[in-house]
């Protein structure tokens, strides 16, 4: 049995290597790891230097990138201090002594591929969300020569914690094709779902006691990781997105400026925000999206008050701009990528950004896969999380995902499979909108919906008098039960508040999500009980 000699130690090691020599000084690298006649990993020396110790582990080495990162005084102090003990060590041979050209490691404690019980995989795709036609097929084989391929040798092995090179690239070409970063220089790193990638910037940013923004209503699970690190979550009002509820616009920027000019007197226990948590494009819950305009407002204020950005963006692809767009399913890439809204990195030019992208929401949520575009000294310091905590993303989950952009033609054909899914979403927002504003709940006055311009959400008012504003939260709880009662189930807006009293006043609406139901017809006999549980509500008043 041939043995493929490498595992999760030898490959941080060599792929550390790897960057390290593209970036600075290092020479005289050799095939390390074969398997036959095909290498794999590269071995590279170092020259030697008066600050490093000759033996040293490698896996304690706090990485350099070869690059300025200009945001340091950011990164969290547990995070500057930490190491990753490991008992694997490499020594640096003596000048003149060459290496072994074909070495045999005996040091890390992973099996050869012909442990794994599974030979190959086959791979059935349909040709458009819903059609389950499975007219698509491609095959996951043991080994591959093609570097644009994970293989199961590979894919069921050990792997480095910032995902495989193959998907890695997979990643960048995207981003450098749909997203357009500004940085000169920035990368990618593979997590374990956009949640994961989140947790791991808050673990890099926030120290015990630091001050974390979030727009008032948000994806509240994400709150624990702030609050976990002893982070404060400080909430931003969204009035003008609650009462213009027809915009499909997220404006705070304004709101934002004055809370920061006046933060001692608002906050003065607590210190100037470390950083800003975003949903920018398919806000969840509202539905709503910043325009380029707004970004730059917020990014000018990043700049003056020195805070990061964490851009989250699992919805931006199911984009809806115009509100009122009818599908397109002939829609170019090129215009696909054109109706788009700009990310916060098309403005950062220091890596005061950080945007987390997931498969979950254009591929599949169980594939627990997303990654993170930034700065590659960032990145590092979300590697050391890694590290600690999760280890690699699953090796056959890569596979998969990686194999399936591969055979729709690479960055080409996973933008056109996005585009037909970003359309069977639109076909959903609009059948759902219409179908409350035609309800007699609709007609009333007593719902009303807007319309977003992003993302898998609608958010609906219930339009209770203003008058009825100190019962609101009382007035919602009921409103829910006869939701019950009529057999349909929405998330209440303000158990969405990042403090419910601070948006009590602004927390009577219901967040419906369009992704689950089979057919747009069950969304839309949905907007029949939500008429009836709204009008039961109203009557009872």
């Amino acid at each position: 049995m041939n043995s493929r000699l490498y595992g999760q130690n030898w490959i941080r090691l060599l792929s550390t290597f790897y960057r390290l020599k593209e970036k600075s000084n290092l020479t005289n690298y050799y095939s390390l790891l074969c398997h036959r006649d095909r290498p794999f990993f590269k071995r590279t020396i170092c020259k030697k230097t008066e600050k490093r110790r000759s033996n040293m582990a490698f896996d304690t080495i706090r990485e350099k990138s070869g690059f300025s990162f200009a945001h340091d005084d950011l990164i969290a102090d547990r995070v500057r201090k930490r190491k990753n003990i490991h008992f694997f060590e490499v020594r640096e041979l003596p000048k003149g002594v060459k290496p072994h050209p074909d070495p045999i490691s005996v040091a890390g404690g992973m099996p050869s591929h012909g442990f794994f019980p599974i030979e190959s995989i086959d791979v059935n795709l349909d040709s458009e969300p819903f059609s389950f036609d499975g007219k698509d097929s491609f095959n996951i084989p043991d080994i591959s020569k093609d570097e644009d391929i994970i293989d199961l040798q590979n894919a069921l092995q050990y792997a480095d914690t910032t995902g495989f090179p193959a998907l890695k690239r997979a990643t960048k070409e995207f981003v450098s094709r749909v997203v357009k970063p500004k940085m000169d220089e920035w990368s990618t790193i593979i997590t374990l779902g956009g949640a994961d990638g989140i947790s791991k910037v808050m673990d890099v940013l926030v120290n015990p006691g630091d001050s974390v923004l979030f727009e008032e209503f948000t994806f509240t699970p994400i709150l624990n990781y702030c609050m976990e690190r002893g982070g404060n979550p400080v909430p931003i009002k969204l009035s003008e997105v609650m009462e213009n509820n027809t915009l499909g616009k997220m404006e705070y920027a304004d709101e934002l400026e004055q809370m920061l000019s006046h933060w001692k007197e608002r906050y003065p226990k607590l210190p100037l925000p470390k950083c800003l948590y975003t949903i920018p494009n398919g806000h969840n819950p509202l539905g709503v999206a910043q325009t380029f305009q707004q970004k730059k407002k917020i990014y000018a204020l990043a700049e003056k008050y020195n805070f990061f950005i964490i851009e989250d963006e699992p919805y931006a692809y199911l984009n809806f701009s115009p509100v009122g767009e009818k599908p397109n399913f002939k829609l170019t890439n090129d215009e696909f990528i054109n109706k788009l809204y700009p990310s916060y990195t098309t403005l950062d030019k220091s890596g005061r950004v950080c945007r987390l992208e997931t498969f979950s929401k254009i591929f599949a949520p169980g594939t627990r896969l997303g990654y993170a575009t930034g700065h590659p000294q960032f990145l590092e310091y979300m590697k050391t999380s890694a590290n600690l905590y999760t280890r690699a993303p699953s090796g056959l989950s890569q596979a998969i995902v990686n194999d399936t952009i591969a055979h729709l033609g690479g960055t080409e054909g996973w933008i056109h499979w996005i585009t037909l899914v970003r359309n069977h979403y639109l076909e959903r927002k609009n059948a759902l909108v219409k179908a409350i504003k035609d309800s007699e709940a609709g007609k009333k006055g007593y719902l009303l919906p807007l319309d977003p311009s992003c993302g898998m959400f609608v958010s609906c008012k219930i339009n209770f008098d203003k008058s009825k504003e100190p019962q609101f939260s009382e007035l919602m709880q009921e409103f829910l039960l006869n939701c019950q009662i009529a057999g349909v189930l929405p998330v209440l807006g303000i158990n969405m508040a990042v403090d419910k009293a601070f948006s009590a006043s602004r927390g009577n609406f219901i967040r419906i999500a369009i992704s689950y139901p089979d057919k747009i017809s069950v969304l839309e006999e949905a907007a029949k009980r939500l008429s009836s549980a709204a009008i039961r509500t109203f009557e009872d008043l």
